[in-house]
């Protein structure tokens, strides 16, 4: 099994629970307003902070999917506002909450496949064998051009 350059199963369940986090938000803020316009629709803030958790986690899903080098940051930030999505959020139906913790925990623990560094290029390697010099019959490598000792060039 192959690992992919970028975390896309943590950025498309984040994105999707976010979007879920959102919807419940509208919803929220809308009743919120309904049932306290005589009351100059105060109840529509909690609604509102469901909007900021949705927004906030689809943000941070799509700069997971777009810096995956920093996937720890972005995970950590889908996982806190998924929590507080609890707040104002109704937990985006449950289904919101519980796709972006998810996706919000792959973040975080997504291994990226490392590159792949090329072995460097082989020297050819001369042969190990040992020759002597016809000059002064010293025992040289085979790769030598002069001889150390008497400075006879090798053929």
């Amino acid at each position: 099994m192959s690992q992919q350059n970028s975390p896309n199963t943590a950025y498309i369940l984040s994105l999707i629970g976010g979007i879920f986090v959102l919807l419940a938000g509208i919803v929220l803020m809308i009743a919120g307003a309904v049932v306290t316009f005589f009351y100059f629709g105060i109840g529509a803030i909690l609604g509102i902070l469901g909007l900021f958790w949705g927004i906030a986690i689809i943000f941070s899903a799509v700069m997971l999917k777009n810096h995956p080098d920093q996937h720890t940051t972005w995970g950590a930030l889908i996982l806190v506002f998924s929590l507080l999505s609890w707040v104002g959020g109704l937990g985006g139906f449950l289904i919101g909450f519980i796709l972006a913790l998810i996706g919000g925990i792959m973040g975080l623990t997504w291994n990226p496949t490392p590159s792949v560094i090329p072995p460097p290029p082989q020297m050819p390697q001369a042969s190990t064998g040992m020759r002597t010099c016809m000059g002064c019959g010293m025992q040289l490598q085979a790769n030598v051009k002069f001889c150390p000792g008497c400075g006879k060039q090798q053929f």
